[in-house]
């Protein structure tokens, strides 16, 4: 599948517009090798917003000659650069992307240290750490003010584990009102639920229930340990909707937690659900990780292996290699209360988040699925969920959207 891009005029400003065909070439000289970024990256540089404050990607009948605007050839040169660099001297095809198998070279593995490694991309302070402190300091005052603010349930148990719990904000709700599930980030070992209600006021204040999951950390156990959970977490939300009457699940989860989400929702999940599973609606996925396989060796996140990725599950614990053809009947069953998915990413996520998010947004539409990509510009990997704290913040305003439009179906 290959993609052009054009520029259109709409509201007085420019946005970048993709266009797709059903061929899929290799790339044979430096056009093919600029072709090639503009087939997985394309949709990064899109920036338009409707009047509802929710990022559109939107697709063109054709393409334009206007020159892109600069923050487009600017993302463009650096994702192209990035592109060669994974490729070295040999053409790529967007399925080569991210598919090199074995340990890295030194000098990849560098490359490799940064590109997962959130902090350093940030613009917002002078150091990573700085980043980070920032972030954890804001997520837990946020947290602590709603669990003051908001009436709650807390540490209902979904498992057997200690952290194996959900806290559940806007108990003074009624039992249907629509419900909205988040799954933290933290690279699969750090944050936790009690620091992670940030989203919840925003929401409750506007008549949606918020359920925080919980989950244990690596390296008390593997990632793939953690699939498992999620999808008991994932059972215990569908169950407690099913027996409270909610019609609308929206779910979304932050960097591991997309991981998370995007990884429970596979076959073996949906059989064990089953009709269920039509209650969920909407689904966010926020600079989220697919692929491990890179990650595995990089010792900032996956020192001496704390994730237990090996040869025998690195592909099996990688969204981007998964097969979600058993949602397509869904989808087309339920029409317009479908299940759609939303990915965003990043202005200032590395190249690596944004490829991922690209290819993961292209991989749920060959299956049939309703999905949007939206990178959301000025922002980076941890201020994209910080301003879920806000009313009038994108995806915010996207998840409010949704409950409203699947009401008005309903």
């Amino acid at each position: 599948m290959a993609k052009q891009i054009g520029i259109e005029r709409a509201g007085g400003e420019d946005r970048l517009i993709t266009h797709y065909t059903h061929h899929h070439r290799r790339c044979r000289s430096l056009i093919s090798r600029v072709a090639l970024v503009v087939l997985c990256f394309a949709l990064a540089a899109n920036q338009y917003q409707s009047g509802s404050g929710t990022v559109v990607v939107a697709a063109a009948a054709a393409a334009s000659t206007t020159t892109p605007p600069v923050q487009v050839t600017r993302w463009l040169g650096k994702l192209s650069r990035y592109v060669q660099f994974r490729g070295g001297k040999t053409p790529l095809t967007c399925q080569d992307i991210m598919e090199q198998d074995g340990p890295p070279s030194e000098s990849t593995l560098i490359t490799w240290e940064k590109q997962y490694s959130p902090s350093a991309w940030s613009v917002r302070f002078p150091t990573p750490a700085e980043v980070i402190d920032y972030h954890v300091k804001f997520v837990k005052s946020e947290s602590d003010k709603n669990r003051e603010q908001l009436e709650t349930l807390l540490d209902v148990p979904y498992g057997s584990g200690d952290r194996d719990k959900v806290d559940i904000y806007g108990e003074n709700l009624p039992p249907d009102a629509p419900l909205f599930v988040y799954v933290h980030g933290g690279y699969w070992q750090m944050l936790e639920k009690e620091t992670s209600a940030y989203p919840a006021k925003p929401l409750v204040d506007r008549g949606v229930r918020v359920m925080i999951v919980g989950y244990e950390l690596c390296p008390e156990v593997t990632l793939e340990e953690l699939v498992r959970q999620m999808k008991a977490a994932g059972e215990f939300v569908l169950n407690y909707a099913t027996e409270n009457g909610v019609r609308h699940i929206s779910i979304a989860g932050h960097s591991a937690g997309a991981h998370l989400i995007a990884s429970m929702l596979d076959r073996p999940f949906m059989d064990a659900v089953g009709e269920e599973l039509a209650l969920l609606k909407d689904v966010y996925l926020i600079s989220g990780v697919y692929n491990v396989q890179e990650l595995r060796y990089t010792k900032s996140v996956n020192k001496d292996n704390l994730l237990g990725i090996n040869d025998a599950n690195a592909k099996s614990l990688s969204p981007l290699y998964a097969s979600y053809e058993h949602l397509r009947p869904i989808v087309e069953q339920q029409q317009g209360g479908a299940l759609r998915f939303h990915v965003y990413v990043a202005e200032h996520d590395s190249d690596v988040f944004r490829e991922m998010a690209v290819k993961m947004s292209e991989l749920l539409r060959s299956y049939g699925m309703r999905c949007d990509l939206s990178v959301l510009p000025g922002l980076d990997h941890f201020d994209i969920v910080e301003k879920l704290a806000s009313a009038d913040y994108t995806i915010t305003a996207a998840i409010l959207a949704g409950v409203a439009a699947t009401g008005e179906k309903s």
